[in-house]
Parts: C-alpha cells; sequence; structure tokens
C-alpha cells in the first residue's frame, strides 16, 4: 500500500467553510479513482496542528495514475474553498499492516 499525507494549515476564521468544501470535494472526486483504497479528512485535536488528508493507494502505479488523472484535476479546482495556508505533502510505503476485525 501506499499513503500520502498531507497537513494542510487553514486560518480559524476559515474552518468551518474548508471543512465543508474540502470533504465535499473528496466525496465529489475521489469515489471512482482506480486504485484508492481509502481517503481520510481528519481534524487535529491539539493546537497549532494542521488538518489531515490521507489517501491510501494499492500502490504507488496507482497514485501517479491519480496525479494525471481528472479527479486529481476536479479535486484541485473546486470552487469557494477556504485558502489553505500552507500545507506539508508526504508520501509513505506501508511496512506493516494489522487491522482488526470489528465484530457487531
Amino acid at each position: 500500500m501506499f499513503v500520502v499525507v498531507n497537513e494542510l494549515f487553514v486560518a480559524d476564521a476559515d474552518r468551518e467553510v474548508f471543512e465543508r468544501n474540502f470533504g465535499a470535494s473528496m466525496r465529489e472526486t475521489l469515489s471512482a479513482v482506480p486504485g484508492l483504497v481509502g481517503a481520510r479528512l481528519m481534524r487535529a485535536r491539539e493546537v497549532g496542528r494542521g488538518y489531515v488528508s490521507m489517501l491510501e493507494f494499492a500502490d504507488e502505479t496507482a497514485y501517479i495514475g491519480y496525479l494525471e488523472s481528472d479527479a486529481f484535476r476536479a479535486a484541485h479546482d473546486w470552487p469557494d474553498h477556504a485558502p489553505i495556508e500552507s500545507n506539508i505533502l508526504s508520501t509513505y510505503s506501508v511496512i506493516v499492516d494489522v487491522v482488526e476485525n470489528v465484530r457487531p
């Protein structure tokens, strides 16, 4: 698995708009991306940290395909978005993956 983590820093005044619009963009543009295993937007609980957008791909080839896709262009051209002040993008190769069975 190949994971892309983007920490996004947003002004406090723009948080509500950012959450609404970034989340909507993810739902609208990512659902049919080949090789995308999961996508999450997370809000930090610690002061001074940014939001984290995490995309999990089957492999690096799927990620590269996403970067070259219409879905990527659409995700980065959504209207009425809240300004992102800065970001830190990191990519990871999964070494160990432990998944716990969740039973009802």
